[in-house]
């Protein structure tokens, strides 16, 4: 897992956040999964809004772009002491039905939070990329299963 500086920023800053809606709460913001092409690299300084990445999402047949039909259900945050951290989970994302032609292949996903009303990727802000195992879209169902330990966490 990797946190994108803008993401870093915004836990801390109440006036950091682009989309208008400081600070970053897991909880209540609407967060969002985009499964990104194999191409991708992060940028912890640059990548700060979809744009700036969204060439590397994958393109597949019933992929909804920029996560958002699919926005994370089940959300919480517990106190890890035996890791010395604070983690956040949710439900395990299924995607229904993707590729079959186009396909495309994954094997990292970016977390996100967007503006509840008018969202554009210009306003959908970076928080962190996690590497999951690489998946080519077939047509099939695809569910990403969350670690047990947690989808992002915070270490000291």
């Amino acid at each position: 897992m990797v946190w994108l500086n803008r993401g870093k920023h915004t836990i801390f800053d109440r006036t950091a956040a682009s989309v208008g809606e400081p600070p970053l709460d897991l909880l209540l913001d609407r967060v969002l999964i985009a499964l990104m092409q194999t191409s991708y690299t992060p940028n912890i300084d640059t990548d700060e809004q979809f744009d700036d990445i969204s060439a590397s999402e994958i393109s597949a047949l019933g992929y909804v772009a920029r996560g958002d039909s699919n926005p994370l259900a089940g959300k919480g945050i517990v106190v890890d002491n035996t890791n010395d951290r604070s983690e956040f989970d949710a439900t395990d994302l299924v995607y229904s039905s993707i590729g079959g032609g186009p396909d495309d292949t994954f094997d990292q996903i970016v977390v996100m939070r967007e503006q509840d009303a008018g969202a554009t990727d210009a306003n959908t802000e970076l928080i962190a990329t996690v590497v999951v195992p690489s998946t080519t879209t077939n047509g099939g169902n695809i569910t990403l299963v969350f670690d047990a330990e947690g989808l992002l966490h915070i270490t000291a």
